[in-house]
């Protein structure tokens, strides 16, 4: 552009000049100095401006068209990278790999297989269910059931019961249960004890009432001696604050359940353990199939924050009774019924009871994307089991779904473990699944002391759980992740 201004300007300046210079000459004209400035460059100056202007005026508009087309670009990138940068926030950020662990000092479970380890070599057995006489389908034949057949005798028509039922399936409901408290009855009978000892020490207004109450604090106690002494003859204990009592339930039991048979069993447990009913919470868990893994995940790790109090979990379902089968098979033709009891007394690892050992310790890891490097870290690897044919990794999804099948093999291909290793839980419990898996966790307690048992479900992919034996060195120095 500097180049065609400057060509055209001396283009002119030259034409100015041969002509201005022969017609000056022409007529004798003497120019002053003004006449030389504008005639030889104001007047060449000001053609130059009028020859260029139309060119000056196209420049212009292609350079404002220019800026405008700048502008947009540059508005359309910054929006982008706006976008952009919502987007890279609005991604879920990795989780930090996270572990809690909790002491078991008891467990128990009820199956029509047996009890306890009786339950899991008969899973690995293959072990179908019977025709059960007493429940019929629509045409008046036999159907197949998982029946407690022992729990018959505790369900008896002609047996009297303290506790107002409806049907039969809460009564034998009501049974399993209280078979359960009876398998923690050492359990529970320590815990009183220690309860009872750490109110001498720490809850001036409970250890009142036990004052109030001599034969509480020892059965023996004389009424003529102090009740202070009581207290100044027991030796120091960690404190405990309360007993917890989570009862989980099947979710369309919520409209037909009585609390009032929860507070039957706070009433006993106090009456039987010598404890005062305020140091006991019992609460019902009405759950889902479908969020039955998560919710039972969230209870453990309820647990686990609570660092002056130690919880029973007892989880029970039975669908022996007609009325409830009839339901069933008004959408399942083939509906197979089941009970099953399961429970579980923990506390966090910093919890002491004394006269009571943990028996096991239960280990969960959330977050955790790569199986076989926490397997490695963990020195799970490391253990015979994995070169052994017998399995130990309760697998809680069904083992007939080839998506879960899938899920399992990339999840696990990496650590070691084969498929024989694998046992599956959900299809020993018939079509009763409300809480089918969270029985099919706590049978990880039943497998032989010499095995770490692994727990894994697909509902939660990024965690799995593995309980290995109690181990006091481990306690004072527990694993951070």
């Amino acid at each position: 552009m500097i180049k065609l201004i400057i060509g055209t300007f001396t283009t002119l300046f030259l034409l100015c000049t041969a002509c201005i210079i022969f017609y000056w000459r022409d007529t004798g004209f003497d120019p002053s100095a003004i006449d030389l400035i504008s005639y030889f460059f104001l007047l060449p100056l000001v053609l130059c401006a009028l020859i260029l202007s139309p060119y000056f005026i196209y420049k212009g508009i292609q350079f404002r068209k220019e800026q405008k087309i700048e502008a947009q670009k540059k508005a359309e990138e910054q929006a982008e990278q706006k976008e952009l940068e919502a987007i890279e926030q609005a991604k879920p950020k990795p989780l930090e790999i996270q572990q809690i662990s909790i002491n078991v000092f008891s467990s128990a479970a009820w199956h029509s297989y047996g009890e306890n380890e009786q339950i899991v070599e008969d899973i690995q057995q293959f072990k179908s269910p019977e025709l059960d006489q007493n429940l019929l389908n629509g045409y008046g034949l036999p159907v197949l059931s998982y029946r407690i057949k022992d729990l018959d005798e505790l369900t008896s028509d002609d047996e009297e019961t303290d506790f107002n039922v409806t049907t039969m399936r809460e009564k034998r409901i009501q049974a399993l249960i209280q078979q359960q408290l009876e398998q923690h009855a050492e359990s529970l009978y320590l815990i009183a004890d220690h309860l009872k000892q750490s109110t001498l020490f720490y809850d001036s207004e409970l250890a009142y009432q036990y004052r109030m109450h001599p034969a509480w604090v020892n059965p023996n106690y004389a009424q003529e001696v102090d009740s202070d002494s009581v207290a100044q003859s027991q030796a120091p204990v960690s404190r405990l604050n309360r007993l917890n009592i989570h009862v989980l339930l099947a979710e369309d039991l919520v409209h037909q359940w009585s609390d009032d048979y929860l507070n039957d069993i706070k009433n006993q447990l106090s009456e039987s353990n010598g404890v005062i009913a305020e140091q006991i919470h019992i609460e019902a868990h009405f759950i889902g199939k479908s969020v039955a893994y998560t919710e039972w995940l969230r209870i453990l790790e309820q647990i686990s924050h609570q660092t002056s109090q130690v919880s029973l979990v007892i989880s029970v379902d039975s669908e022996i009774d007609q009325e409830c089968v009839d339901e069933k098979i008004w959408l399942q033709e083939q509906y197979i019924a089941a009970e099953y009891a399961s429970s579980w007394c923990l506390a966090n690892t910093q919890v002491n009871i004394q006269n009571l050992m943990p028996k096991k310790v239960l280990n969960v890891v959330t977050n955790e994307t790569d199986f076989a490097q926490s397997f490695k870290r963990k020195q799970l690897k490391d253990l015979p089991q994995f070169n052994q044919e017998q399995p130990f990794l309760f697998m809680l999804d069904d083992a007939t779904d080839m998506k879960v099948v899938k899920k399992l093999q990339n999840k696990f291909d990496e650590t070691a473990t084969e498929t024989y290793h694998f046992l599956y839980t959900k299809q020993n419990l018939g079509d009763t699944q409300h809480l089918a898996k969270i029985f099919g966790f706590m049978l990880g307690m039943h497998l032989p002391e010499e095995l770490t048992a692994m727990m894994y479900s697909t509902d939660q992919e990024s965690t799995f759980a593995f309980i290995q034996a109690f181990s006091e060195e481990e306690q004072l120095e527990p694993e951070t992740i």
